[in-house]
């Protein structure tokens, strides 16, 4: 489905011109056919808002963003960090990229799932000795 600039700025949360004034500058041209913003566009232009908000510069914000769409991803699959300065592209694998900074990587630790998966490993080691010491204690009977 394509939606209209009206539409867009709408569910974006801007106005009109400043939408024009992303697809202009290429930060958000629409992508859908017949040149109207498709769900993805509706995504990265509520990140670009959400940035602007957030206290960055339009000059960094469209670093950002060009930066994590010439790297490949696509914003709606990413969580995108900010303190008003910098800005982190942080992906479901624990990567974490500066996108200010050409990618410089940094690494998040999800202890929580490190946590569940040692206790996966911890129960399949404990049944497996259970199921050696009785197979051990069978035989010598």
């Amino acid at each position: 489905m394509a939606y209209t600039s009206a539409q867009a700025a709408r569910l974006a949360g801007c106005t009109v011109s400043q939408l024009r004034y992303w697809a202009r500058s290429g930060l958000v041209p629409p992508t859908a056919d017949g040149g109207g913003y498709a769900f993805r566009d509706l995504v990265a232009l509520r990140v670009v808002r959400s940035l602007l908000d957030a206290g960055l510069s339009s000059t960094r914000v469209n670093a950002a963003v060009r930066w994590v769409r010439e790297s490949g991803d696509d914003l709606a699959s990413l969580r995108i960090v900010t303190d008003g300065r910098s800005v982190w592209a942080c992906h479901d694998d624990g990567q974490i990229l500066d996108a200010l900074h050409a990618g410089q990587l940094a690494l998040f630790v999800a202890v929580d799932r490190v946590a569940a998966d040692v206790d996966a490993d911890v129960r399949a080691f404990d049944a497996e000795r259970a199921d050696f010491v009785s197979r051990l204690t069978e035989s010598g009977s």
